[in-house]
């Protein structure tokens, strides 16, 4: 996949050219000769990413996933998704969130992407084990609040396709995996702040990176900081009034 930024891309495949504007997917098939380069002689950058047929296996068959016409036309929302996705798995990961976050992104674009193509479709058949995936996935987060756990591990201990696992998960619990486990590190947090853990000692058993970082997502999905809501439950907290 290739996202056109600074000029004009001119795609020759099979005795037929193409062009993409700036702003525009192209896709390249792998098993497909091709040639290409950007127009005119000006300054030209494109960002490029290669998506395995395997990942591809996730939402659709492969095989159906082919562009005739290189150039997607789109209203810019692929691309931009694209953008997001190409983004998060250069920055450090820290800023770009966990392992689910990235690699939910990816597949989320990837299925996108599948819906793009003309004879894309994936199957929609609901099995015993994607009817168990919620429990299971929840039961496994819970027992792993503090290790970054991938798409890949969960869809081995679910037992189904990690596109699959994504959309039963949202479907049963309004959340994907990801926000699901940030959720359930939460709660956690929440419980040892109540039964007197200190801060920082609640940050490392829920697996954020440190103090900080869980004063920053807990004041951001409550309102309030650690700090306080210990306080609440600890008789401490300052209500604004001063004592009689």
């Amino acid at each position: 996949m290739v996202l056109v930024l600074d000029s004009g891309f001119t795609v020759r495949r099979r005795g037929t050219i193409f062009r993409a504007a700036p702003g525009q997917l192209v896709a390249l098939h792998a098993d497909d000769a091709h040639s290409g380069g950007p127009d005119g002689s000006g300054p030209a950058r494109w960002l490029i990413m290669c998506v395995a047929p395997s990942l591809i296996a996730e939402v659709a068959a492969p095989d159906a996933v082919r562009f005739g016409d290189p150039v997607i036309r789109d209203d810019g929302g692929l691309a931009d998704s694209f953008r997001a996705v190409h983004g998060s798995l250069y920055e450090p990961s820290g800023r770009s969130g966990s392992a689910l976050t990235r690699e939910t992104g990816v597949l989320d674009f990837v299925a996108a992407l599948a819906r793009h193509a003309p004879e894309a479709a994936g199957g929609d058949e609901v099995t015993g084990a994607a009817r168990r995936a919620p429990e299971t996935v929840r039961e496994y987060l819970r027992a792993h609040l503090a290790r970054n756990v991938t798409l890949d591990e969960l869809s081995l201990v679910a037992g189904v396709s990690k596109y699959r696992l994504v959309r039963v998960c949202t479907a049963w619990f309004g959340l994907p995996p990801h926000k699901l486990h940030l959720r359930l590190r939460l709660d956690r947090a929440r419980e040892l702040l109540r039964c007197g853990s200190a801060i920082a000692e609640a940050a490392y058993a829920t697996g954020f990176h440190d103090q900080s970082h869980l004063t920053r997502v807990f004041a951001s999905a409550y309102g309030v900081t650690p700090a306080v809501y210990q306080a609440t439950f600890s008789g401490t907290a300052w209500t604004g009034r001063a004592p009689r």
